[in-house]
């Protein structure tokens, strides 16, 4: 069944195919460049899939030629003025405060109950990869770039890209990427693990990302959702910590009616129906 949820002219839609969310980027003649517009709607967005008790996996994608192009550097941009303003006491505190603001919609998004997809073709840039970065997985067509060009305009990456990439990529690649600003292509992203698969052409990759997708929705979503609770909680403390948390999560749904569901369709051999209860 599919569910429209959003109006298609926002600059950020959501709809469910199934038990599949999708998020979607939904500004093509800008390249899906990011302002505070974009972001809002991005916000709202993601409360609907937040709220959206159906979704058992989220996708997302850009409509258009290109994933995100970044950071909207158009005067429209209401962040352009203050970036760009004459630096005093009021404009640093204003650029901060929407900083922090953009920070949350990043971590909101990273903190989806839910396992996260960002299939990605085009461009990726900035503000764009520190996007997909808040996904569990990244996947790519072989037309995709890459970069955190912030460096090369005088610029610091601050919506979290230069916290979660190191964790993907690890320390040294995240420093080259941030510190040269230089554009890379999905071939190098593989190698360094930034994306987990590439494909040949954008039709090829949202149909694997579809298939990802519901594989993830038919598993029984009570232990995907702990396992994603699991590798939240393990970035925030100590291997202590993370060992006891993961096995209290463990025992929150023992026994589970999917449980008793998965066992009794292994046994038959045939495709579980799991309800997440």
């Amino acid at each position: 069944m599919n569910t429209q949820s959003t109006d298609d002219n926002k600059p950020v839609t959501y709809h469910r195919d199934g038990n599949v969310g999708i998020l979607t980027l939904n500004r093509p003649d800008k390249r899906n460049a990011l302002n505070l517009a974009i972001w809002k709607s991005l916000d709202s967005a993601i409360g609907l899939a937040e709220e959206d008790k159906e979704s058992r996996v989220v996708i997302l994608r850009g409509e258009g030629k290109s994933f995100c192009a970044g950071l909207d550097l158009s005067p429209e941009n209401e962040l352009i003025p203050i970036i760009t303003g004459e630096p005093n006491a009021s404009q640093k505190v204003r650029f901060y405060e929407l900083v922090k603001e953009l920070q949350e919609i990043h971590t909101r998004l990273e903190k989806l109950s839910t396992p996260s997809i960002a299939v990605i073709h085009g461009h990726c840039l900035g503000a764009g990869l520190e996007l997909a970065l808040c996904c569990d997985i990244r996947l790519c067509s072989s037309d995709a770039i890459f970069a955190l060009p912030e460096a090369k305009l005088a610029i610091i990456t601050d919506v979290g890209g230069l916290q979660r990439l190191p964790k993907v990529v690890g320390r040294g690649h995240a420093r080259e990427i941030a510190f040269r600003g230089h554009r890379f292509d999905a071939q190098h992203a593989r190698s360094i693990n930034l994306v987990n698969d590439v494909y040949p052409d954008k039709t090829t990759l949202d149909d694997k990302a579809m298939e990802m997708a519901r594989e993830i929705a038919s598993n029984p979503p009570l232990a995907v959702q702990g396992a994603k609770d699991v590798f939240l909680y393990n970035d925030e403390v100590p291997m202590d910590q993370a060992l006891d948390f993961n096995a209290a999560r463990s025992s929150m749904i023992m026994p589970s009616e999917d449980i008793f569901e998965a066992m009794t369709a292994y046994l038959q051999k045939r495709e579980g129906k799991f309800k997440g209860a």
